[in-house]
């Protein structure tokens, strides 16, 4: 994946040195992984605002530049502030070429249209919104797809139904057997209230 993070090396830790780093427009991070020893890196925060939005940074390996090398990593989690929602650490994981890596791909529900179950008032109840699975780096799925063509009221999406490309497993099977229902619409009725001068109990009340 390309990518425009500005990603270089920081030296020590604590809060003050990460504010510090922040009122230079940076954000802190880490770097783990591949047997060696965690780095602490600072990002670039505007670059880094651009790519955290998008729905494929936490799934891509990325490039980035740091000093005279170019080293993959994946991203693993972006931490906010509660008040402000800006980024204020990230995490990356490296990657080798020849390892696997476990990462959480997004399922997309396509033809639902075509599903009689759905066309009656049923809903999709999704019991997996992104399936854990192990791959090399280079060959993470944007996402996975279901298709629904077909599908009837009471039926069960399987992980057996989801397509997976060459290379890619599902790290838990058992866990992740079913991935979606097609189930009644939930309609919540307000209970009919009692008729004036009616008790709760659906009695008239008496004088």
């Amino acid at each position: 994946m390309a990518t425009n993070l500005r990603i270089v090396e920081r030296d020590g830790g604590g809060k003050k040195a990460a504010k510090k780093l922040r009122r230079d427009g940076f954000v802190p991070g880490i770097i783990y992984g591949a047997n060696s020893e965690p780095a602490m890196v600072a990002i670039g925060e505007k670059e880094l605002l651009v790519e955290c939005y998008s729905s494929a940074f936490l799934s891509h390996v990325i490039e980035v530049k740091i000093g005279s090398n170019f080293e993959k990593f994946l991203p693993k989690s972006v931490v906010f502030h509660p008040v402000t929602n800006q980024p204020v650490h990230v995490d990356f994981q490296r990657v080798l070429k020849d390892s696997k890596v476990r990462i959480g791909v997004a399922i997309e529900f396509i033809n639902e249209d075509k599903s009689p179950g759905l066309k009656k008032g049923g809903v999709v109840n999704i019991v997996v919104h992104k399936l854990e699975c192990l791959c090399a780096p280079d060959s993470i799925p944007e996402r996975l797809t279901v298709d629904m063509s077909g599908k009837e009221m009471g039926d069960s999406i399987s992980l057996e139904e989801i397509s997976l490309p060459q290379g890619v497993v599902a790290a838990h099977p058992e866990r992740d057997s079913i991935i979606a229902t097609i189930v009644g619409a939930r309609v919540e009725k307000a209970e009919d209230s009692a008729a004036p001068g009616s008790d709760a109990a659906g009695q008239t009340a008496s004088e």
